[in-house]
């Protein structure tokens, strides 16, 4: 697939997360097992939901990766312990592209970002995946929309 890249000021945005440490074929598993758990947490504690769910990604490797599953809040929460907890997406400057298609194909995602990075760029964090799509409502994966971040630094403006 051809992804369209460019970058996009973004501002810090508030979350609920799980954290989980997988190996990489159990990405999918361990999403579909932490977003209930979010979701749930955002309800019972009276927390909004200001967006669709993500998967970030700040460590990243072959053998294990840490993901941050969750989704944006309206204001951040202020909770402490167990599973579920309170962290921010990262404002600043992002390379942003949409994947389409199913989940599995994603790598390939980011994957052209780090390529365009490279270019001129320089990472300044892991990557994450918002769901514009539900699954739900949209039950063909071809019609499912991904929205993946990078946050990175202009290396060329120093220069």
């Amino acid at each position: 697939m051809a992804y369209s890249i460019a970058t996009r000021q973004l501002s810090p945005l508030p979350v609920l997360v799980a954290t989980r440490r997988v190996k990489p074929s159990e990405i999918a598993r361990a999403i579909g097992e932490a977003l209930p758990l979010v979701f749930a947490y955002a309800q019972q504690n009276g927390i909004p939901v200001a967006g669709p769910p993500f998967a970030r990604y700040p460590e990243m490797g072959s053998g294990l990766m840490t993901l941050d599953i969750g989704v944006p809040v309206a204001a951040p929460p202020d909770i402490s312990g167990g599973e579920v907890r309170a962290d921010t997406l990262p404002g600043g400057l992002a390379a942003v592209t949409i994947h389409a298609g199913p989940y599995n194909k994603l790598p390939e995602a980011v994957t052209a970002l780090g390529e365009w990075i490279a270019s001129g760029l320089t990472p300044s964090g892991g990557p994450w995946e918002s769901y514009i799509t539900d699954p739900g409502e949209y039950p063909d994966p071809k019609d499912w929309k991904t929205e993946v971040f990078w946050p990175v630094v202009d290396t060329t403006a120093r220069r």
